[in-house]
């Protein structure tokens, strides 16, 4: 009677870990460390290193040391260990490990590269505990609970998207921009936490497969086509009215000079001499028809001609040499004129005894000047007072969800609606279905 007892409780207990891991997703494959030739690793307590491959297992003493691959084989404080795929084991569930200074939930597995040189960590843990660490690196936590709910099944649909699309490299997700910001359990916040729990399982899908969910932090009033920043189109990625006005970066500016846009060119390889003109459409409120800007008028190309040839670049391309906010930006020519002029004192003889600095203001031309006739050339004299400004609007690259849209969508919204992330994500994501799949 006692062993049917006991299996009777093994088995209810195997049912319960089996629903709670259900309710938190699959497991997702994050990459914390990648392609790298050591990471630190820090314990408080003594803790353990499983051998994938033989399951032995060895131990080490609580303290900061680094594991790394030396001959093909992992070294850890000094010690060799066989075997090209290792788990790292906390000694106690309250004293978790910390790689490169940070603690994560979940599986910790260190591989050795096929350059037998270097080593890539994954966090391997449910999907929802993995949202943990995400969303608060990635929205404001006191944002309204709306945009942060959207920010939540925006960033829950990404990484459904993406586990098993790269079975190839061996893990789901990178923990940077490059897939989502994760910081793990420091980057936590109770408030997201809340926010993720309430949405738990909802998704977008579109064909009834979870949507590749991109988002930034601000569009500058329009997002954009995504054929027009990846050459890709994506049905549910199309260009909308943003609500982002009061975003930090909704407008900015870059000053640069004719030497330094020549010098940023002639490093990436593009010799083309002494700067003489900037080929680009006048910057046009949305929806933008010109052929090299998408229609929002982010730059898909633009061209600079030299005296010893021209570069045609495309935008992204653009945003990256230049360090841009994004693609959405004009360029305007004009010389620099002076802050203030100065002018002698004279005391009742008419001699100067000192100088005084008089503030000038000179009242710009609302509009760019063109070449005539040429809307799209921006001539560059030489002047030595000349400057080239690039006015621009928006930080990412546009496409999805506006964070800052998002917040201002959630202010505006109705008192005591229910649900309003999913107005916020029907806005800004088109024809996708939001429903609850675990």
């Amino acid at each position: 009677m006692k062993k049917v007892i006991l299996s009777v409780l093994f088995i209810l207990f195997f049912m319960i870990n089996v629903v709670y891991a259900s309710a938190l997703g699959p497991d997702i494959k994050v990459a914390i460390v990648v392609n790298q030739f050591s990471a630190e690793i820090t314990s408080e307590v003594e803790f353990k290193v499983l051998t994938k491959q033989t399951n032995n297992i060895s131990l080490f003493a609580p303290k900061k040391t680094f594991i790394s691959v030396k001959n093909g084989k992992f070294l850890l404080d000094g010690k060799s260990i066989e075997g090209s795929e290792v788990e790292l084991l906390a000694g106690s569930t309250d004293k978790p490990l910390l790689i490169n200074r940070k603690s994560y939930r979940g599986k910790l597995i260190v591989k050795i590269n096929e350059d037998q040189k270097t080593l890539t960590i994954c966090n391997i843990l449910p999907l929802e505990e993995y949202l943990y660490g995400v969303v608060a690196k990635e929205i404001i936590p006191l944002w309204p609970e709306e945009a942060v709910k959207a920010q939540a099944v925006a960033s829950r649909s990404f990484a459904l998207a993406a586990i098993n699309k790269h079975n190839i490299v061996g893990y789901d997700i990178k923990a940077n921009e490059l897939g989502q910001v994760y910081g793990g359990i420091e980057a936590e916040h109770i408030t997201t936490n809340k926010l993720i729990d309430a949405t738990r399982g909802v998704v977008m899908t579109y064909n009834s497969k979870p949507i590749e969910a991109c988002y930034h932090s601000s569009s500058g009033g329009y997002t954009e086509n995504s054929e027009n920043v990846w050459g890709t189109y994506v049905p549910y990625l199309r260009a909308v009215v943003d609500y982002d006005q009061e975003a930090p970066k909704y407008k900015w500016e870059k000053i640069c000079t004719a030497g330094e846009i020549e010098n940023i060119l002639a490093q990436a390889g593009y010799k083309i001499g002494k700067l003489k003109a900037i080929k680009l459409s006048p910057l046009k409120p949305p929806p933008d028809k010109t052929t090299d800007r998408g229609i929002s008028g982010r730059v898909i190309k633009m061209t600079f001609v030299g005296d010893n040839g021209e570069a045609t670049l495309d935008g992204s391309k653009v945003r990256g040499l230049f360090q841009l906010n994004s693609t959405l930006f004009d360029v305007i020519v004009k010389t620099k004129e002076p802050e203030y002029i100065e002018v002698p004192v004279l005391d009742v003889y008419g001699n100067e005894i000192g100088k005084k600095q008089i503030p000038v203001k000179i009242t710009q031309p609302s509009k760019p000047s063109y070449f005539s006739g040429f809307d799209d050339l921006r001539l560059i004299t030489g002047d030595i007072n000349e400057i080239i400004v690039i006015q621009g609007q928006g930080w990412g690259h546009g496409l999805g969800l506006s964070q800052w849209g998002a917040r201002g969508m959630a202010l505006a919204a109705p008192q005591n609606s229910k649900d309003y992330y999913q107005t916020i994500l029907n806005h800004y994501y088109t024809n996708v279905r939001i429903e609850k799949i675990y």
